[in-house]
């Protein structure tokens, strides 16, 4: 008459807004009087499914299983989850199973003798695409644009897909791309090179991963240079970040409308590594490239930046090649700070020759660095005549000393090279960059002209020596060592070597 009553809470799984609800379920159960098995112990353990494929790392998954005893009554039971392999895929104790590299292997669950087991795998499914670098560039027309174009591949959790192809197109007139379709690399990396058609204006091209609907855009301008004078600069080792490229975009727009005559072209034939990063090159030069690399230099809060003039033209001794380093350490600071630009605008004017091309070389003495202080002197100035008038002009005809003054402080790279800060405070081409303003005045673009460039003063900032004011008067960040060490040397036409301006 009495019925033996089994009371068992099994867990099930239900599937609710893309996770899994653990939901306990009490199931009831006469004993069905026979002698094959004992009511609630286990006698078959099931697993909803034998096979899984997870296509993005991370992706988790929770698997229903079935535990009965032999009348088929769901039975609660403390269950043991493992994997075969846990660099693929990972499971723990609730049997949430996580991946976490592509590959294949099992998972198995068991409670005592009893176990079932489902193979899974792990293989990323391309979901997006990210620009990473080369939008809204700039450069003239016709010219390999400075930054290449890098996209990520991502699976919908947005980690790196690798070995996926990738797609470069444009439409714009006269634009081409190189190569058309890209492998990303093991990081999900894919780049390509753009060329600019021969018209001035916006240039579009798009990246897409092959054979989907996932895509990217990317958008430049071909523009003429305001005149005659013409800046290229080459990124090596990187891509630079947007806030960078764009930086010396606007650096490179500025001195080319401060110079306003062309220089006599030039020829390169060189191997890799002639000037800083560069390149093997044999190309026609006009009028300066500049190789540009962001890297680490000497930490945070060390040197921002360096820069080297490596050739000459042969006609003029001007600037042909030069090199730029920037210290990826400082590039945030320096962005948050608001002195990406001056700084960049600051090195470019050494590129053109500003501090580098002042004092006794092998080739000859220009004459305009007088009683240097790196070499014993005491009061080092710059001689240069249409610099000294600017510099009368602006409020230094009261200043008591030799004229241009020229900076005693900060050894190598910094001494000599740049104008005096205690007199010029935050000049642009002072030792130092500071935080607020820092205009270029008409004694640094007359100082160009006394190198032998053609300049329009008009370009100039506002700027007024104060003879008052001392270093200190704003916050500043030191720009030492900002001129490289190295030899220069003179190219012509023909792309031959023809002398040594400084060893």
């Amino acid at each position: 008459m009495t019925s033996l009553i089994s009371m068992a809470i099994p867990m099930r799984f239900v599937r609710r807004t893309g996770s899994w609800l653990a939901l306990a379920t009490l199931a009831v159960a006469g004993c069905s009087g026979g002698d094959d098995f004992v009511p609630g112990v286990p006698a078959k353990l099931t697993l909803e499914k034998s096979a899984f494929t997870f296509n993005a790392i991370g992706q988790t998954q929770v698997f229903l299983v079935t535990v009965v005893d032999g009348g088929g009554t769901p039975v609660d039971v403390p269950l043991v989850w493992s994997t075969s392999n846990p660099s693929i895929v990972k499971v723990n104790g609730a049997g949430l199973a996580t991946a976490i590299s592509p590959g294949e292997g099992t998972i198995n669950v068991s409670y005592g003798s009893l176990s079932s087991e489902l193979a899974v795998t792990v293989a990323q499914t391309a979901s997006r695409l990210e620009s990473v670098s080369g939008d809204l560039q700039a450069t003239v027309p016709g010219r390999v644009l400075p930054v290449d174009l890098v996209v990520r591949v991502t699976d919908a959790l947005n980690y790196s897909v690798g070995g996926t192809p990738v797609t470069f197109a444009t439409t714009s007139p006269g634009a081409t791309i190189t190569p058309a379709t890209v492998t990303a690399d093991e990081f999900g990396f894919a780049r390509a090179t753009m060329t600019l058609g021969p018209a001035e204006g916006e240039y579009t091209a798009t990246a897409t991963v092959t054979g989907t609907d996932i895509s990217v855009g990317f958008t430049s301008t071909a523009r003429v240079p305001s005149g005659p004078f013409d800046i290229e600069v080459v990124f090596t080792g990187g891509n630079p970040t947007p806030k960078v490229a764009q930086a010396f975009a606007a650096a490179e727009e500025r001195w080319e409308a401060i110079i306003t005559s062309d220089l006599p072209d030039d020829h390169a034939t060189l191997d890799a590594y002639a000037c800083g990063n560069s390149p093997a090159m044999d190309r026609p030069i006009d009028d300066l490239v500049i190789f540009v690399q962001v890297g680490p230099i000497d930490g945070g809060g060390g040197i921002l930046g360096g820069t080297g003039v490596c050739f000459l033209h042969d006609v003029g001794l001007l600037p042909a090649i030069s090199q730029m380093t920037l210290d990826s350490d400082d590039l945030a600071n320096m962005a948050g700070q608001d002195l990406l630009l001056p700084v960049i605008e600051h090195e470019m004017g050494h590129a053109l020759g500003y501090g580098t091309l002042w004092g006794e070389t092998q080739f000859g003495d220009r004459g305009f660095l007088a009683d240097p202080s790196l070499s014993g002197g005491t009061d080092p100035h710059f001689t240069g005549t249409n610099a000294l008038a600017q510099f009368d002009l602006v409020g230094g005809a009261a200043y008591v000393g030799a004229k241009v003054p020229l900076e005693t402080e900060g050894g190598y790279g910094t001494a000599d090279a740049h104008w005096r800060e205690t007199v010029f405070d935050n000049e642009l081409m002072t030792g130092y960059v500071n935080y607020g303003d820092n205009p270029l005045s008409v004694v640094s673009i007359g100082s160009m002209k006394d190198l032998g460039y053609d300049v329009d003063l008009s370009k100039a900032d506002p700027f007024q020596i104060l003879t008052s004011l001392r270093k200190g008067s704003s916050k500043t960040i030191k720009l030492h060592n900002d001129i490289l060490p190295g030899p220069i040397k003179i190219i012509n036409r023909q792309g031959q070597i023809v002398g040594t301006y400084r060893k």
